[in-house]
């Protein structure tokens, strides 16, 4: 499911992390790394720009915080940019309609149909939304910043109406002056720091192999957003890296998670929790993650984690297990065998992927100690199903830390299937729920005639689990250093 929201993760950083910028990787001449600046070069560039845009010139101030920010990032993290990179300006107009070109692109008919498939499976999505229609929204009402590996440009939107600052109370509303100086520092110090992890680590082919794998995938995301927020943060004040308490920070942001809704606009307030949560897990959860990273070695050591990306989830949400030798724990890969002869010739096969702890979490939420059970998550992957009737079916199976951890989620997903009693009404009227615990396995079977479970469950007793591993292992590049 995260896969699929992939291109909306990248398009909504909450207003709170990240205002608005496209830019390009300059390509019209040999590429030569930027010279390195002087901090009294940097503040010259700052001061002439902050004068541009006193007078109005939003694009010449932009070019020189653009060169400013470049020295900034490099100093901060210790690594040089290998080309330059130079802004380019879209409406928000303009952004909207590439951004919905770049789903058309990403995405086919079939990814788009498992996506909103799983969903409604889960209970995650009510039977009358579709998640395309939701996504199409978020990126053209709610778009706030992205990077793409695969053009090599990030996003800036210069908004009309009045230079004139609205004042605490507008802002409060959601009010932006035109161009805010302030903001497009911090989009740049952001920004500009995935132009410099793109040149140095190739984020676009890091992705492709993994983009199979949802949690893994939201994993990396955690890595990539974090490491730029975090970047963010202590630009945009006066800590250092060795002043930040992670665990402090983290209370602060458990308080603050309320209001997260507030921070966007009509469509992500109104987008299911699993479109939010899972949009903003990148840029908090990320930066927690990388801060920790950070906190053992520094900027190097976050450099080091592209070497050795976390794999799930659960290693954002609990750092001791990537970091701690001693309480490393690497998720396990389930593969489920195949199930077409079982199921019979009225079911097609939609797809599969892997759920894991944040969206276990997401899902459970609502049930009564379902945040405890998904901490327990080992592995899973689940297939999803489509008979002639458009009704779905759904098998999961899942491995546990314990046979405790497999028993909390079991009772824990009967707890919530009963709270929503299939809001979705994606499943058949006499469709049957299996959920079966086999010491730390929860075997689920949803949507099918009993008749057919035993065949399933047949299946299911030849599943395969191993250690999962990222397909590419990236070294920092000699040219940084």
């Amino acid at each position: 499911m995260v896969e699929t929201l992939n291109a909306a993760r990248r398009a909504l950083p909450s207003a709170i992390l990240v205002a608005a910028g496209w830019w390009a990787m300059a390509t019209d001449a040999p590429a030569q790394k930027p010279p390195k600046l002087t901090n009294a070069q940097i503040e010259r560039l700052t001061r002439n720009g902050d004068r541009l845009a006193d007078q109005g010139d939003y694009l010449a101030a932009l070019e020189k915080y653009t060169r400013a920010y470049l020295g900034v990032v490099s100093r901060i993290r210790g690594q040089d940019f290998l080309a330059p990179v130079a802004p380019n300006i879209l409406s928000r107009e303009e952004l909207g309609e590439e951004m919905l070109q770049m789903m058309e692109d990403e995405y086919t008919a079939e990814e788009l149909l498992l996506m909103d498939s799983s969903y409604k499976a889960f209970g995650l999505m009510a039977a009358e939304q579709r998640a395309e229609t939701l996504i199409r929204k978020l990126l053209t009402e709610e778009v706030a910043g992205f990077y793409d590996p695969d053009k090599k440009r990030m996003v800036l939107i210069l908004e009309k109406g009045s230079a004139k600052d609205p004042g605490w109370f507008g802002r409060l509303l959601g009010a932006r002056p035109a161009f805010d100086k302030d903001e497009q520092k911090t989009t740049l110090a952001h920004e500009l720091t995935h132009a410099l992890q793109d040149q140095l680590y190739d984020l676009n082919s890091m992705e492709e192999h993994i983009e199979h794998d949802d949690d893994m995938l939201l994993a990396f995301a955690a890595l990539v957003e974090g490491d730029a927020t975090l970047l963010m943060f202590l630009e945009s004040g006066d800590q250092e890296l060795s002043d930040m308490d992670p665990e402090a920070l983290r209370a602060t942001f458990n308080m603050m998670s309320w209001m997260t809704p507030l921070a966007g606009g009509k469509s992500y307030r109104e987008a299911p929790p699993i479109f939010r949560e899972s949009l903003i897990f990148p840029y908090f959860q990320g930066m927690l993650f990388t801060l920790g990273v950070a906190g053992q070695g520094g900027w190097p050591a976050v450099h080091e984690a592209y070497s050795r990306p976390p794999l799930s989830t659960e290693q954002i949400l609990h750092p001791e297990k990537y970091m701690d030798a001693s309480q490393l724990d690497a998720p396990q890969s389930v593969t489920i065998p195949d199930l077409a002869e079982a199921l019979g010739q009225s079911w097609s096969h939609l797809g599969g992927n892997c759920l894991g702890e944040l969206q276990t979490s997401i899902m459970l939420k609502q049930t009564a100690g379902g945040t405890q059970a998904a901490e327990g998550w080992d592995g899973d992957w689940y297939e999803v199903f489509r008979n002639e009737d458009e009704q779905l079916a759904l098998v999961q199976v899942s491995i546990w830390d314990s046979h405790q951890d497999a028993e909390e989620y079991a009772t824990a997903y009967r707890h919530y299937r009963q709270t929503i009693q299939d809001k979705s009404k994606s499943f058949a009227a006499d469709a049957q729920r299996f959920v079966e615990q086999h010491d730390d396995q929860v075997w689920i079977i949803e949507g099918l005639p009993k008749a057919q479970h035993d065949a399933i469950r047949a299946k299911l007793k030849d599943c395969k689990f191993e250690d999962k591993i990222f397909p590419v292992q990236k070294s920092p590049s000699e040219d940084s250093r």
